[in-house]
């Protein structure tokens, strides 16, 4: 079967970022924190908006539960208690794609990097916290160039991406005409141009075919 440039319709579909937003936890006093921390305790950072609603990042020097016990566990809460819009906002899905990594310190890059990313959706009633639980061991962090002078930095990028997605109609393209095998076999540059063009009339499309300039 052919295919003509006139017989081709595109749509896209998108999942674009509505917000994104970088924030920096930083743990001063790791020593007496994972102390006063013990396993299943964490401790907050300050709120934080991306797309009209608060997070903050939760921070378990012994982990969230006794299973990680020993590790160190990075958690994405939606705090929208604080938020003036939370009323606003109710109780709808938020899609989300976050990023946990520990920052180097300027002098020292550090040899092996940390990092880790999660896409979930985030609801205020069903979940409004997710993470890495075993992000780190806690003597390997201990051991690492990421702690000095008993200080550590974590740092969390999120995109709040939208939903529903988008999905819009777009004018044919010649790559997108080419990936159909909608592909003109003249030499001529000039031709090309002509048959890559959207608007053909039923007559020309015909033509086109008959003199067999593209193939499927």
């Amino acid at each position: 079967m052919s295919t003509t440039a006139a017989e081709v319709t595109v749509s896209a579909a998108a999942a674009t970022a509505v917000a994104t937003k970088c924030h920096m936890f930083k743990i001063e006093g790791f020593k007496r924190i994972k102390t006063m921390y013990g396993n299943g305790r964490s401790i907050d950072s300050c709120g934080f908006e991306a797309a009209g609603r608060t997070w903050r990042i939760q921070f378990f020097p012994d982990g969230n539960r006794v299973e990680n016990a020993g590790f160190v566990s990075l958690v994405l809460k939606l705090d929208d208690n604080d938020d003036a819009n939370a009323a606003a906002a109710g109780n709808d899905d938020v899609l989300v794609e976050f990023r946990f990594s520990l920052v180097c310190h300027p002098d020292k890059p550090a040899s092996r990097a940390y990092s880790k990313t999660c896409t979930t959706t985030f609801n205020k009633k069903a979940r409004k916290a997710l993470g890495c639980c075993q992000f780190i061991r806690r003597d390997e962090l201990e051991r690492s160039d990421y702690l000095r002078d008993d200080c550590l930095a974590v740092r969390c990028d999120i995109a709040v991406v939208n939903n529903p997605v988008d999905v819009k109609e777009q004018a044919a393209k010649a790559h997108d005409l080419e990936r159909l095998g909608v592909v003109c076999d003249c030499k001529d540059d000039a031709c090309k141009s002509h048959h890559l063009r959207v608007a053909l009339s039923f007559r020309e499309a015909l033509v086109k075919l008959f003199l067999g300039c593209f193939h499927l």
